[in-house]
């Protein structure tokens, strides 16, 4: 290398590639296989490279579709995207203690763009064409967390003549049972035009999603509705919600989702719901029954840390699915792989118990690895895991949407 920057040669050295290979990797358009675009991905990484124009070029897009087959499900998620500082630590630091970390590493992060990365990266037999709206700076950051969108076949939505500033900041304090400890800075993403993004995309004969990461939910909750008036299934995670906003607002939260995505923490926020996971499964299933059509999401799931997580749904009450047990290093991306995974199978309409059963595997295998990212189980992968077989039978059962919401494919 030169004393300068680090140059695509140079990653491309690095990984024993070709040049070719690497800006394969970088634009996602040509099939890499997966030993060689983790090479890559390291060798970016080690190296710290950064494709800037390569990465503003992803900006330039149009507000329009991702290019995709129309038999392929799309999911587009709205919310924040970081850089993600993650500290190994034995347990969290005294006051006035300073404390040697086990390692720290560099990460993408957000829950929006965890939920699309994660979904994208599930693929056949539950394909799913993912983007994400977003705001991002021009700083080398940005430019590098868009190429890591793009290496895990995440379309970027974003409008180039706002980009100004730097990419958000997070920190991430893992102590060695897993738990996390997260300090992030407040996203600038109001600015960012999802109402124009809906009114200007056609859902007609596509199967379509937009997600929405609990922090935005305030803020775009109108645009949402109007995409699910739109065609659009539409679909909400708890992570971020501000509790005065969903008490305040739960009613329409309900009315406004097809499928929402809460955990514990989010019970007590919800007026009249019991904050113990049975009495609050009890609670939403008896809401589910007799709510008007149109006022309540096809499925509700809370998702349980290491017991699993449950469904609700009006035909089949409250169901549980376990969660694979797995020695958890960092939960920190656990419950936006659930919800990933979960939304790609959903797409395909699969039964909502299997969506779950796939979806916690996701979950733990996440938390085996530090990074909310670091791990993009495929399908067969999360099927294993979570005992789900793949035959041609299976997976024709399990995408009848006539099939029973209990059905689940073993």
């Amino acid at each position: 290398m030169s004393g300068g920057p680090p140059t695509i040669s140079d990653v491309a050295r690095h990984a024993g590639v070709s040049k070719a290979t690497v800006s394969h990797v970088l634009n996602a358009r040509v099939y890499v296989r997966p030993q060689t675009r983790d090479r890559v991905l390291a060798a970016i990484r080690a190296l710290d490279y950064a494709p800037a124009e390569t990465a503003r070029s992803l900006t330039a897009r149009k507000r329009s579709a991702p290019r995709a087959d129309a038999s392929v499900p799309r999911l587009t998620t709205v919310g924040y995207v970081s850089v993600d500082y993650v500290a190994r630590i034995p347990r969290l630091p005294e006051r006035e203690e300073r404390l040697q970390a086990r390692g720290i590493l560099k990460s993408i992060g957000g829950p929006a763009a965890n939920v699309a990365a994660i979904a994208a990266g599930v693929g056949g037999p539950w394909p799913v064409a993912a983007s994400i709206i977003t705001s991002i700076g021009a700083d080398q950051e940005s430019d590098w967390a868009a190429a890591e969108l793009a290496a895990r076949r995440v379309d970027l939505i974003a409008s180039r003549e706002r980009r100004q500033g730097r990419l958000d900041r997070a920190l991430v304090l893992v102590e060695a049972d897993g738990r996390r400890t997260i300090v992030n800075e407040p996203s600038s993403l109001a600015e960012v035009d999802v109402r124009r993004f809906v009114d200007e995309t056609e859902t007609d004969g596509l199967r379509w999603c937009l997600h929405l990461e609990g922090f935005q939910a305030p803020i775009q909750i109108e645009a949402l509705r109007e995409a699910r008036r739109k065609g659009f299934r539409t679909s909400v995670q708890a992570t971020g919600l501000p509790p005065d906003w969903t008490a305040a607002n739960a009613e329409k939260l309900f009315a406004s989702v097809d499928a929402l995505f809460l955990h514990r923490e989010t019970l007590a926020a919800l007026p009249g719901c019991p904050e113990t996971p049975d009495d609050a499964l009890a609670w939403l299933a008896a809401r589910a029954a007799n709510a008007p059509a149109g006022a309540w999401p096809q499925v509700v799931t809370l998702t349980l840390g290491a017991q699993g997580a449950a469904v609700v749904t009006r035909q089949a009450g409250a169901r549980r699915a376990p969660a694979p047990d797995v020695a958890m290093l960092d939960k920190t991306g656990a419950g936006d792989a659930f919800v990933g995974a979960f939304l790609a199978l959903w797409l395909h309409d699969c039964a909502p118990l299997l969506c779950a059963r796939v979806a916690c595997a996701a979950g733990s295998l996440a938390g085996t690895s530090f990074g909310a990212q670091e791990i993009r189980p495929a399908a067969a992968e999360l099927a294993a895991l979570a005992g789900v077989g793949l035959s041609e039978q299976a997976v024709a059962l399990a995408s009848d949407p006539a099939s029973s919401p209990n059905q689940v494919i073993a």
